[in-house]
């Protein structure tokens, strides 16, 4: 009996000595599979198949995450919680906003009314002065005195009086010339001319649809043209995105205005993790 209790121990320390009791420190390399979701229940991320095709979720690959731990390559909160975990552990983390994507920031939003009220005229300088290296970044270099410069992406022509310190340009306009510049809703007709300013009327046209942001994914209708005003409605679309350079910009439209979020999805949200460590690597 004592011979049979002594081999059980040995088994025991044996087989113990086969599981990787390291736990997780900051700097590490570790894999992890988990599935993120919302408070409301709602799967937005995983690395698990099975999961991804239960929850409607389209990715190219699926396979546990590497991390490097404190490196700062994931939400802080799921950093931090990766802490003192061995392989095999699972682990629920519910991480608040401040160690996520952070909170909704209102500067980033923009409400834009559907609605929209734009003066039918514009005046502009007659001569346009700009700093010589804000000239040439525009315009190019090598121009001289009295040259003909067209406004890059319209059909307008300005001769340049001067590029010492300022670039003087003075527009080559008359009354009755119609302006034509790439992506704009509609062209426009320069109305008056005097010793200091160009009136340009915009050419909108009544029931027309244009696009009055460009690569925006709504349409616009002209609803009213007056000698003052033109009357804008902005037709509303689906909740949808608009990638940029700067990031995606979520679009709403409610019953007043369209709502332009440039913040995070999930800022604001407080996000579930269940994590399970893969494999750690010091």
């Amino acid at each position: 009996m004592k011979k049979y209790l002594i081999l059980l121990l040995a088994s025991a320390i044996l087989f113990s000595g086969c599981v990787d009791q390291r736990t997780v420190k900051t700097g590490d390399n570790v894999t992890i599979d988990y599935v993120g979701s919302l408070q409301d229940g709602t799967v937005f991320d995983t690395s698990i198949k099975a999961v991804a095709e239960e929850n409607n979720i389209t990715k190219s690959d699926y396979k546990p995450l590497p991390v490097i731990v404190g490196k700062g390559k994931v939400i802080k909160g799921l950093d931090e919680g990766l802490v003192g975990m061995k392989v095999g552990d699972s682990k629920t983390l519910t991480i608040t906003p401040d160690r996520a994507y952070g909170p909704v920031d209102p500067q980033m939003i923009q409400t834009i009314p559907i609605v929209q009220v734009e003066p039918a005229t514009l005046q502009i300088p007659k001569v346009l002065e700009i700093p010589i290296d804000q000239f040439e970044g525009n315009f190019g270099t090598g121009y001289k005195i009295g040259d003909s410069i067209n406004y890059p992406g319209t059909n307008i022509n300005m001769t340049l009086k001067d590029n010492t310190t300022n670039a003087t340009l003075v527009y080559n306009l008359s009354v009755g010339y119609k302006i034509i510049s790439e992506g704009a809703p509609w062209n426009q007709t320069v109305t008056k001319i005097d010793d200091k300013n160009i009136t340009i009327r915009h050419d909108a046209k009544k029931n027309s649809t244009v696009n009055f942001f460009p690569g925006a994914p709504w349409n616009t209708t002209v609803v009213d043209v007056t000698n003052d005003n033109i009357t804008l409605r902005h037709n509303a679309v689906p909740d949808t995105e608009i990638p940029t350079m700067f990031g995606r910009i979520k679009v709403h439209f409610n019953e007043t205005d369209i709502i332009m979020d440039r913040n995070h999805e999930y800022a604001g949200k407080t996000l579930i993790f269940n994590v399970t460590l893969r494999s750690i690597d010091k």
